[in-house]
């Protein structure tokens, strides 16, 4: 039986949420695209220390969203993604990637029993590595 941590956010709480995520990532980016625009005269060093200070953190994040972190570093707008989907873990609203698939869980509303719980209907949940190497040792 599925054991949910919270109830899945909502639409507006999720917007809320990965739009203060993407304004302190790009918010950064911008204010050391100028410093390093100033400071050297060229707007392409100012682009690129801002693709270096964004990088990290979507490469970091990534792989928790079903991305590989090469997908982040060769794509800018992957930052967008990456947000939105964040603000909705540990629900997923997005299938698994191929690799995932033997994790994850498929939530079904038969799997609340009497209680059924339509917010949670359609989801996926991956457990997390603990909760794996749990289910291999008492099986």
């Amino acid at each position: 039986m599925l054991n949910p941590l919270r109830p899945p956010r909502k639409p507006l709480i999720r917007v809320l949420l990965a739009g203060l995520l993407d304004l302190a990532i790009v918010g950064s980016e911008s204010t050391l695209s100028l410093a390093v625009q100033d400071a050297t005269g060229s707007s392409r060093l100012g682009g690129l220390a801002a693709w270096l200070l964004a990088v990290p953190f979507v490469v970091w994040l990534a792989p928790k969203v079903s991305y590989r972190r090469r997908d982040a570093v060769l794509a800018p707008w992957v930052l967008l993604i990456v947000a939105w989907r964040i603000t909705s873990l540990p629900y997923r609203d997005w299938p698994p990637r191929d690799d995932e698939v033997p994790r994850a869980k498929y939530i079904r509303a038969t799997e609340f029993g009497t209680s059924w719980k339509p917010e949670y209907t359609g989801l996926w949940r991956l457990p997390k590595t603990n909760d794996v190497e749990a289910t291999a040792g008492a099986a």
